[in-house]
């Protein structure tokens, strides 16, 4: 438990002292009526409580749809929500005391905690990818402490946890101890943190009498918990976005992986087939180089041929190598890597007549796939020889340039147009015919995700710059 924890804890211990001085007004029962709402007000809170319902409805329907406990929960707490707020209303604000026909304390107290409860638990399945234990650890003593409240005013008629500690103290503690823990902070994070703190400023304003001191008379807090739901639906369909979006990912890595694991398949057989010829060739060189070597024109010739088969070996064992991809992760040196996606694409290019340039200032090394990294570098340079090709570029080239820890792939094929700019690295958006769209989506998604390095794209009428900064 670190220094700042231990302040909050100690002073939430200072409100429970200072609450359980008070322990006999706490829970003294008034059901005077308290406020009177004229019809602007009345209208204020009868359109809140619509948004509450919508909002519980709409996550009770998403969980039925997609079985995910977070919009259980959450749709639970808002109808929580409501029923505390129509017992707050019944009790202390007319003309709903007459509308709703009851007065229940107990409903509620019961209310409050199961708005604490759901809100955990809730908060919990929200916070489950973010991977913070002391928070999650935090959240489950809340809700034990929850439960027994619940349990002793099944039997008491009274709760006494969410009544010596209102509500939005433990909330505010998970909150703020959430946001402390997590280091990479996204946008249905900072939806869930502006939902609850609202109600959480509006709660603390009334509870420490707003109403008494300035005279003013309005539903803040029905406004508050209204906000709230709209703020937290928002979060949790961001954030179910966002899990759709991984998911994509994944299924285009896993389709990318399955092609290149056939084709190394395939690769392999002819691997196999190939490797007796080229040995019967190997040893008909050497015969025919110990029947000619008086020839030196012949003795050239088949040491001609004898590199041919070389490259033919080597060549067949690089392309096996490149499409069996392993998860591995290792240390491996950037130059080389580049270079090993060269040499793949080096017969294609020189068909086509374009000329890769290599400017390898410097070489460093970097923890990774090394085969996902020569399928970053290999994407870009198909790319770039696709636009080459479809423009019919005079004098083409590709240049590669290693500095620093940049890796930087440009051509000349005369540049992206600038309306598809934003869209290329999306999933299945692509500006040729034949084409899946997932190329340049994988590429930024090992970069970024696998890697954790950068990738930006400059274009201009002359060519694309691709740059990888690692």
């Amino acid at each position: 438990m670190d220094r700042t924890l231990k302040i909050k804890l100690f002073f939430i211990g200072l409100f429970v002292l200072f609450s359980l001085f008070s322990f006999q007004e706490q829970f003294s029962k008034s059901t005077e009526t308290l406020y009177h709402f004229d019809n602007m007000r009345f209208s204020v809170v009868m359109l809140t409580f619509g948004i509450i319902i919508s909002a519980s409805i709409y996550n009770l329907s998403f969980y039925f749809y997609i079985r995910n406990r977070q919009y259980l929960y959450y749709g639970i707490a808002q109808l929580s929500t409501l029923i505390m707020l129509v017992s707050l209303d019944a009790i202390i604000i007319s003309p709903f005391d007459e509308l709703f026909g009851f007065k229940s304390h107990f409903i509620l107290d019961l209310s409050k905690a199961s708005v604490l409860l759901f809100s955990m638990l809730f908060t919990y399945e929200f916070l489950k990818g973010y991977a913070i234990k002391r928070v999650n650890r935090i959240i489950k003593v809340i809700i034990y402490l929850t439960l027994l409240d619940m349990i002793f005013a099944l039997f008491l008629s009274y709760t006494i946890f969410t009544t010596l500690v209102p509500i939005f103290i433990p909330i505010w503690l998970v909150l703020s101890e959430a946001y402390r823990a997590i280091k990479e902070k996204d946008t249905p994070l900072y939806f869930l943190i502006i939902g609850w703190y609202i109600t959480i400023m509006v709660s603390i304003i009334m509870f420490v009498g707003f109403i008494h001191i300035t005279g003013i008379v309005f539903p803040f807090i029905h406004v508050a918990f209204a906000l709230e739901s709209i703020f937290l639906s928002l979060a949790i369909s961001y954030k179910f976005k966002l899990v759709e979006d991984k998911q994509k990912t994944q299924q285009a890595l896993l389709l990318q992986q399955s092609r290149l694991a056939s084709m190394g398949e395939m690769i392999s057989i002819i691997a196999h087939q190939w490797r007796q010829p080229l040995n019967f060739l190997s040893v008909v060189h050497m015969n025919l180089n110990r029947m000619h070597k008086e020839d030196k024109k012949s003795k050239m010739l088949i040491e001609e041929a004898n590199k041919q088969i070389e490259y033919m070996s080597d060549t067949i064992d690089g392309f096996r190598d490149f499409y069996n991809p392993s998860k591995s992760k290792e240390e491996f040196s950037v130059q080389e890597a580049s270079r090993n996606a060269i040499k793949i694409v080096s017969h294609s290019f020189q068909s086509s007549n374009i000329e890769i340039r290599e400017k390898f200032e410097n070489d460093f090394f970097i923890y990774g796939n090394k085969n996902e990294f020569e399928q970053v570098i290999l994407n870009l340079l198909n790319n770039a020889k696709d636009a080459i090709n479809e423009n019919q570029i005079e004098q083409p080239f590709v240049e590669i340039t290693i500095k620093d820890k940049n890796v930087t792939i440009r051509d000349n094929a005369g540049g992206i147009s600038k309306k598809y700019l934003d869209k290329i690295f999306n999933p299945y958006f692509s500006t040729k015919k034949e084409s899946d769209g997932i190329g340049l989506y994988i590429t930024k998604m090992i970069v970024e995700q696998e890697m954790g390095g950068e990738i930006d794209v400059m274009t201009n009428e002359v060519g694309t710059a691709f740059n990888i900064m690692l």
